[in-house]
């Protein structure tokens, strides 16, 4: 229960979540506060301020709330469900979607790791059809393996690129491709470090692309890492934490 843990006045950001290749806004961060709990899973907050305007969220956009609590950081995500004006007090009410969890930073740290990988650009009709799935939009298995079926039949460009490092939460790469912000993309990563063979499919988002100076008809890539599971989100901590180990090893050795 959030309650337990969130008290009415803690400090709390809202991080967008979203799956349009033309509406991220994943880096755009809101700051609130916690107003009131109306039951368990659903909470009063302030409405954000920028700049002395009030920022109107829109009912039904999806957020994950980072708390900053007594006892640490905690987040969770939620909905929007509700806006409203009391005794001149702008107020969102959000409905928690997912359990709290402690907000583990340690995920976030960046790993100096050079990897060849293969990766593609997501459409937006695979978009639609992938929000569609997510969204339970298929009643009939039928429909569901339609859609399936459609993803299987498009045919998409393979890209080349190179991992310069990786976290968690992202990483950074370099290929012969300038592509634009918000883009979404598909990486194939294949990891071996001794240690034992992983390989993941992760969706990830452009948040910047730059040319390079030093390197004609190259481009460095940010990216972000979206929609993964927890466990595929904690295999690739714990693959970073080995390989950080192993290098560490092999520099006193």
């Amino acid at each position: 229960m959030v309650s337990d843990i969130v008290s009415i006045g803690d400090k709390l950001e809202l991080k967008s979540i979203r799956f349009s290749a033309k509406e991220i806004e994943n880096e755009k961060v809101y700051k609130s506060q916690v107003l009131d709990f109306i039951d368990e899973d659903t909470a009063s907050i302030l409405m954000p301020i920028e700049g002395g305007r009030v920022i109107p969220l829109t009912i039904g956009d999806k957020y994950n709330l980072c708390f900053y609590t007594k006892k640490g950081l905690y987040q969770c995500k939620s909905v929007i469900t509700d806006r409203s004006r009391i005794n001149n007090v702008f107020v969102l009410t959000v409905q928690f979607t997912s359990e709290l969890e402690k907000y583990q930073r340690r995920q976030y740290y960046r790993l100096k790791y050079l990897l060849e990988f293969k990766y593609s650009i997501i459409t937006d009709m695979e978009i639609s059809i992938m929000n569609k799935l997510r969204n339970n939009n298929a009643k009939k298995e039928e429909e569901k393996q339609a859609f399936l079926d459609t993803l299987d039949s498009i045919k998409k460009e393979i890209l080349s690129g190179t991992i310069l490092d990786i976290s968690g939460g992202g990483a950074r790469f370099v290929s012969g491709h300038n592509h634009e912000h918000g883009i979404m993309i598909q990486m194939l990563l294949d990891f071996d470090n001794g240690l034992g063979a992983k390989s993941f499919q992760i969706q990830a988002i452009i948040v910047s692309s730059d040319k390079m100076i030093n390197r004609q008809g190259f481009y460095e890539h940010r990216v972000q890492f979206i929609d993964m599971t927890k466990e595929e989100r904690e295999a690739i901590i714990k693959f970073i934490f080995e390989e950080e180990r192993r290098q560490r090893k092999k520099e006193k050795g």
